[in-house]
C-alpha cells in the first residue's frame, strides 16, 4: 500500500494512532496497521518543510500532527507547558530534536515551534570545512563529572502549529531575527550550552528527547495517548521503557518505509516536493562540494558540510534559512552517501562519514589502501575515527598523558631496558650504513612468557629475495618440528589466501619458504607471535599515520636506515622522541611469565588480540567482533593446541584489554555471536564508543518488553481531546473528566478549562467510539439539533 491510498488520518476526529503494538516492538505491528502508520508518517514528510526525525515522528503520532490544518493543535496541547525561550535570557537548556519550544518577547504575540534539526557549531571547523581530527566523533560533552560547554546549531519549525503564519507572527519573527537577541538572521538558535554532569551524548537526539519528555515534558507526555495507554503511568521505570520502545519501533518503521530516504534519523521523500526542490542544491554546486568533501592528502582528512554549503550561498536566496537549513543538509548528505556506497567512481579514495552531527556531518575521505576492517564497515555508519582511531586507520589520536606518542614499548625479556643508542654504535663500528642488509637481525620486543615467543624484525632484502623469515635464539625448541604454517596480514591490504598462506620448513634459526608478497619490502617491520608446540605462526605489518619520506607505496611501519641503504640513499635523520625510549623497569612488577603477570597478561599480544578480533571475531549488531579465549588462541596459533599457560596469557591480556577498555567482556557468553550464557568469556571489539553505547542501551533496553508485558492495555484507545461536529457542545460530564484528568496528568496547577469545539472522550476497546455512540455521553446538541 502507497501513502497515496492511505486514508487522511485525522487527529482530533479520528481514533489515535498510537497504538499499543508501538510499546511491543516492531514485530507486533501487524501489515495493515503499519501501512497506516508508515502512510500517514510519508505524508507528513511531503507535507511539512523539514525532514521527518524519529523525535518528529513521534510527536506526529503521540501529539497529533494534522495534515489538514498543517501542524499541532496547540489548544489540545498546552503551550503553557513548552519550554519558554526569551531573549532576555541569559542561557538556555537543551533543545533535542522534538522540543516544543514558546518564544516569548513579554507581552507581544508568542510563537511556537518544533526544533526539527540540531547539529554542532564548534568554532574549530573552518570557514572551508576543515576540522581538526580530533573533533570528529569527539563525545560532547566528554565524559566526566563537570558540567561541558557545547557549541549548538538548533532549527525551529515556526509553522509546526499551523501554516503558513498569519503576518503578525512573520512580523514577529522578522524582528526577532533582525535583532538577533534570541535567533540570528537565518532564524536559528546558535548557542553555548552548558550540559550537566550526566547528560546524554549531546549528538543522540533519542537520548536526549527520551529524557526531555521523562523529565521537563512528562505532564505533556502522560497526558498524551501513551500516559493512556499504561496501567500505571506514575511508574518511572515504566514509563521509561515505553517511551525508549516506542521510539525504537517508530525508528525501525521509518527505516522500512517505501516512499522515504533516511540519514542517520532523519527522513525525506525519495523526490523533493513542492517547495522542497528549490531547497536541493543544484547539480554543479553538489559536484563542486562533493570534489571538496572527497578532497584528501598523505592522511586522512575530515571535513564538515555545514560551511561548504554556507560559503555558496547566492546573493537573493539562502536556502539554509528557517527549515531549509535542515532540508538542503540531509539532501546534500545523502547525495555524498550515494558516492560513498559505490554510485558514482571515487577515483582512488575511501570517503566515510565520521560524524554525522558536528557541523552538518563530517565526512572522512582517505587515499587507498585503507585498513580492511574500515573498509569493510558500512561507510554510512559514523566511526569517529577522527577522534576514536581504529588500530591502523592512518588517523592520528589525541594525545594523551598518560602514554608515549607510539604507544608503550615493552622491556625485553630479562627486564632490562635495551640501551636507545644500541643501534646507532653498532652502526658506527660497521662499515655498512645502519641497517644495511650485514646478514645480521635486529630483533626487537622479545618477550618469551611459559611457552609463547613474541618478537619484532626487520626483514632484510635476502630474506625477502630467498624467501626466508629469521629467528631470535629464544625460538629455539619453542617451534614445532616439520611443516609450519605462516599466516600473513598486512594492514591496509586484503590479501589473497596465496599471498596470506605459506607452507614453511625451519632450522633453529630461520623459516624457508616463505613467498613475501610484492607489498612487503625491505625493512618493513613484522611481529611474530608463535606458541610451543604450534604449527601455526602469524606476522603481521602496521600501517603508519603517514607514509615513510621515501614514498607513497611505503606505508608500513619500517627500519628507515634499512629501507634507505636499499634505495642507495642516506639514512634519514635519527629523530629522538619521548615515546621512543623504553620505560624504566619497575623492579617490583613482576617478569612475564611469573604469577603476578596475571593481572596484565602479555603486554606484546595487545595489538595481536585486537587485530585477531576484528579479522576473524564473529559479526555482532552494531559493528561488533566477538571472540573467546580459546577462538583466539586456534586463529593465532592454529587448531587442535592444547596449552592451559598460553590459553591463560590470552585471557589474562584480553581481561587487562577490557580494563583499558579498549575491548569489553560478556562473562560465560556459550556462543560467540550471542551474549550469555554457560560458555567461556567472550571478548568483544566495537568500531567505535558510539557503537559501544548503542549495544549497551540495547542490552539494557533488553528487558523492555518483558518490563511492559501485562501493563499496556491491549486494544484499548487512551482517551483524548476530540473535536465536536457542528451543532454540538461538551457536556457537562465531559467538562469534569476532562478537568479531573488534565489534574492527574499535569498537575493541580494546569489550565482544566476545555477548549472550544472539543469534547473529552473516556478511553474504551478499540472501534467502540467510532460509531457515533460517543456524542451521546460527551456531548450536548445545540441550535436544536438531536443526539442520534
Amino acid at each position: 500500500m502507497t501513502a497515496a491510498v492511505i486514508p487522511l488520518w485525522r487527529p482530533v476526529d479520528d481514533e489515535p494512532l498510537f497504538v499499543p503494538e508501538l510499546l511491543h516492538g516492531p514485530d507486533a505491528v501487524g501489515s495493515a496497521l503499519r501501512d497506516r502508520i508508515v502512510g500517514y508518517l510519508a505524508q507528513v514528510a511531503a507535507a511539512r518543510q523539514a525532514p521527518l526525525h524519529t523525535c518528529t515522528a513521534f510527536n506526529a503520532l503521540h501529539f497529533g500532527y494534522d495534515l489538514e490544518y498543517r501542524g499541532y493543535r496547540a489548544e489540545v496541547l498546552d503551550p503553557s507547558l513548552f519550554v519558554p525561550l526569551r531573549p532576555a535570557d541569559t542561557a538556555r537548556p537543551p533543545l533535542p530534536v522534538g522540543t516544543f519550544v514558546r518564544i516569548d518577547r513579554g507581552g507581544a504575540r508568542e510563537l511556537w515551534a518544533e526544533v526539527v534539526a540540531r547539529w554542532g557549531a564548534d568554532s574549530r571547523v573552518d570557514a572551508d570545512g576543515w576540522l581538526p581530527a580530533a573533533l570528529s566523533g569527539a563525545p560532547m560533552p566528554a565524559p566526566g563529572g563537570e558540567p561541558a560547554v557545547v557549541s549548538e546549531r538548533v532549527v525551529l519549525d515556526m509553522e509546526a502549529f499551523g501554516a503558513p503564519l498569519t503576518s503578525t507572527e512573520r512580523a514577529e519573527l522578522h524582528r526577532l531575527r533582525r535583532r538577533g537577541t534570541l535567533l540570528d538572521a537565518r532564524g536559528h538558535l546558535t548557542d553555548d550550552i552548558t550540559y550537566p554532569p550526566g547528560s546524554p551524548d549531546a549528538r543522540d537526539d533519542l537520548a536526549g528527547y527520551a529524557r526531555h519528555l521523562l523529565t521537563v515534558a512528562r505532564p505533556l507526555l502522560v497526558g498524551g495517548p501513551l500516559g493512556g495507554l499504561l496501567t500505571n503511568p506514575d511508574d518511572d521505570r515504566l514509563l521509561s521503557a515505553a517511551v525508549h520502545q516506542a521510539l525504537a519501533t517508530i525508528a525501525d518503521l521509518l527505516d522500512h518505509a517505501a516512499g522515504l530516504r533516511r540519514w542517520q534519523h532523519y527522513a525525506v521523500t525519495q523526490e523533493p516536493t513542492a517547495g522542497h526542490d528549490r531547497l536541493s542544491p543544484a547539480p554543479e554546486v553538489l559536484d563542486d562540494i562533493v570534489r571538496d568533501l572527497s578532497r584528501t592528502g598523505p592522511v586522512p582528512r575530515h571535513t564538515a558540510v555545514w560551511p561548504l554549503v554556507a560559503a555558496r550561498i547566492g546573493e537573493h536566496h539562502d536556502p539554509l534559512e528557517l527549515t531549509g537549513a535542515a532540508t538542503v543538509i540531509i539532501h546534500l548528505n545523502l547525495a555524498v552517501a550515494d558516492l560513498a556506497t559505490g554510485a558514482a567512481p571515487t577515483g582512488g579514495t575511501h570517503l566515510r562519514i565520521d560524524d554525522a552531527w558536528q557541523a552538518g556531518g563530517v565526512w572522512r575521505s582517505q587515499r587507498l589502501p585503507v585498513p580492511a576492517e574500515v573498509l569493510a564497515t558500512n561507510p554510512l555508519v559514523p566511526l569517529g575515527l577522527g577522534h576514536h582511531p581504529a588500530p591502523d586507520s592512518g588517523d592520528t589520536a589525541p594525545p594523551a598523558e598518560s602514554e608515549p606518542a607510539h604507544g608503550p614499548l615493552l622491556p625485553p625479556a630479562d627486564g632490562r631496558p635495551e640501551p636507545a643508542e644500541k643501534d646507532e654504535q653498532a652502526a658506527e663500528e660497521s662499515d655498512e650504513p645502519a641497517g644495511h642488509d650485514t646478514g645480521k637481525d635486529h630483533f626487537t620486543d622479545v618477550t618469551v612468557a611459559d611457552s609463547l615467543l613474541v618478537f619484532t624484525v626487520a626483514l632484510r632484502e635476502s630474506c625477502w629475495a630467498d624467501g626466508e623469515l629469521p629467528l631470535p635464539a629464544a625460538a629455539h625448541g619453542v617451534l614445532a618440528d616439520g611443516t609450519l604454517l605462516v599466516e600473513l596480514h598486512h594492514d591496509g591490504d586484503v590479501l589473497d589466501d596465496a599471498d596470506r598462506l605459506h607452507h614453511v620448513q625451519h632450522t633453529s634459526d630461520v623459516l624457508h619458504g616463505i613467498a613475501w608478497p610484492w607489498t612487503f619490502y625491505t625493512g618493513i617491520k613484522l611481529t611474530v607471535a608463535a606458541a610451543r608446540g604450534a604449527r601455526r605462526l602469524t606476522v603481521t605489518t602496521t600501517l603508519l599515520d603517514e607514509p615513510l619520506p621515501f614514498g607513497e607505496e611505503y606505508r608500513w611501519d619500517a627500519d628507515t636506515a634499512m629501507l634507505a641503504a636499499s634505495l642507495g640513499l642516506p639514512a634519514p635523520a635519527r629523530t629522538t622522541a619521548a615515546g621512543d625510549q623504553p620505560p624504566n623497569p619497575d623492579p617490583d612488577e613482576p617478569s612475564p611469565g611469573t604469577q603476578g603477570s596475571r593481572l596484565r597478561g602479555v603486554e606484546q599480544l595487545d595489538g595481536l588480540i585486537i587485530t585477531a578480533v576484528r579479522r576473524h571475531g564473529t559479526t555482532g549488531a552494531f559493528g561488533a567482533r566477538r571472540m573467546t579465549g580459546p577462538q583466539l588462541m586456534a586463529a593465532l596459533f592454529g587448531p587442535g593446541l592444547t596449552d592451559p599457560p598460553l590459553l591463560r596469557h590470552i585471557i589474562y591480556t584480553c581481561e587487562r584489554l577490557a580494563a583499558t577498555g579498549q575491548l569489553t567482556r560478556e562473562p560465560g557468553a556459550g556462543r560467540a555471536d550471542q551474549p550469555g550464557g554457560t560458555g567461556p568469556d567472550t571478548f568483544v571489539w566495537w568500531p567505535n564508543d558510539t557503537a559501544r553505547d548503542q549495544a549497551r542501551r540495547h542490552t539494557e533496553q533488553s528487558p523492555v518488553q518483558l518490563l511492559l508485558r501485562g501493563a499496556v492495555r491491549e486494544h484499548w484507545v487512551p482517551p483524548f481531546a476530540r473535536r465536536l461536529p457542528d451543532g454540538y457542545r461538551a457536556s457537562d460530564t465531559a467538562r469534569r473528566t476532562y478537568a479531573a484528568w488534565i489534574r492527574q496528568t499535569r498537575g493541580p496547577d494546569a489550565d482544566t478549562a476545555l477548549p472550544d469545539g472539543y469534547t473529552f472522550v473516556r478511553g474504551g476497546p478499540r472501534g467502540s467510539l467510532s460509531d457515533g455512540s460517543w456524542l451521546k455521553l460527551a456531548a450536548d446538541a445545540v441550535e436544536g439539533r438531536t443526539l442520534p
